[in-house]
């Protein structure tokens, strides 16, 4: 593990796209090394990944929330500060300012639901599971959620904040599957309006409905990813295409919300277990602050990684921009 982290701290002294030649010189790198110290350079090598994310800071301090899963994709329910590492832009921090367990004990949820033709075929497993969701009481009075379904040109909120009414159930039963798919304007508009109600002490969750597929958007994926890391929100997402090996870490809705701190999972799996995983998440979730480590405006690429027991995965954002204040 010292090596490994060695291995990090020397990634800042390659240049930002070095060639494979000048790679090929460096004896000693391994794949997985190469990848700790090139992550977004390989993320970003089509127009169809999803971008870089961040938020901005103006502050000298770097604030991270996370949680950890084990091998087995099972929550770790206690964690201390000898666990991890964190890696800011290729250095390893070693002084943390801070490190406690969050404070957020609200939630906030928007339920993101695909209603176009290509979730048609197994659609009605869909609706049914957001029924089931809104139907049980896993939320406490001062959680909110919202349901919004998208189709055509532009996404519909079918409710706000009171969406256990048997009319909204109803609304949600009856939705048919058709149309284009505007994925990246949801995504876009739902962060706008959740950064409208952002509050201290709520922790603010997306949970998308979709086969990851966007025909008709005017957004780019990485605007709606950008919008959704503005507002400081976790992704979460559940892939309606049963096709795909969930197994497969590049698909885009993988990515996505690996990238905005959240986890993905299969159809199969089920809203309601979605839902109890964003709990157990929160209640598990940490927070740690270390000090800037540098004042070079622009992003600054971030990792969680393990210390001892490889085997943990670190959730988070994976960046940050920071745009010195002169």
């Amino acid at each position: 593990m010292l090596r490994y982290l060695r291995a990090l701290e020397s990634c800042h002294r390659l240049p930002k796209y070095p060639s494979m030649a000048m790679l090929s010189h460096r004896q000693g790198w391994s794949l997985a090394g190469l990848l700790l110290c090139f992550p977004l350079v390989l993320l970003s090598a089509s127009a169809s990944d999803p971008p870089q994310t961040s938020y901005r800071t103006g502050t000298s301090e770097v604030r991270v929330s996370f949680f950890a899963t084990d091998e087995n994709n099972h929550l770790v329910e206690t964690l201390t500060r000898d666990d991890f590492a964190v890696v800011d832009s290729g250095m390893v921090i070693r002084d943390f300012r801070s490190f406690t367990r969050s404070e957020e004990t609200r939630l906030d949820i928007s339920l993101l639901i695909d209603t176009s033709e290509s979730v048609a075929p197994r659609f009605h497993e869909t609706t049914a599971d957001v029924s089931r969701l809104l139907s049980q009481r896993y939320l406490t009075s001062d959680d909110r959620i919202s349901v919004i379904a998208f189709s055509g040109l532009q996404p519909r909120a079918l409710c706000d904040n009171d969406c256990t009414d048997p009319a909204t159930l109803r609304r949600v039963s009856e939705i048919k599957a058709g149309g284009a798919t505007p994925l990246f304007d949801t995504i876009l508009y739902s962060a706008r309006l959740m950064s409208k109600r952002r509050a201290a002490g709520v922790r603010q969750v997306l949970i998308l409905f979709s086969d990851g597929n966007d025909t008709v958007s005017m957004a780019s994926a990485r605007e709606a990813l950008d919008a959704v890391l503005a507002t400081g929100a976790v992704l979460y997402t559940i892939d309606l295409d049963s096709s795909k090996n969930t197994s497969n870490q590049s698909t885009l809705l993988n990515q996505m919300a690996e990238a905005a701190g959240g986890r993905s999972f299969a159809m199969r799996q089920g809203a309601l277990n979605a839902l109890q995983a964003v709990l157990a998440d929160l209640h598990a979730s940490y927070v740690v602050t270390y000090e800037l480590p540098n004042h070079v405006s622009g992003f600054h690429s971030l990792r969680i990684l393990p210390k001892h027991n490889l085997n943990l995965q670190f959730h988070s954002r994976r960046g940050y921009s920071y745009d010195e204040i002169h």
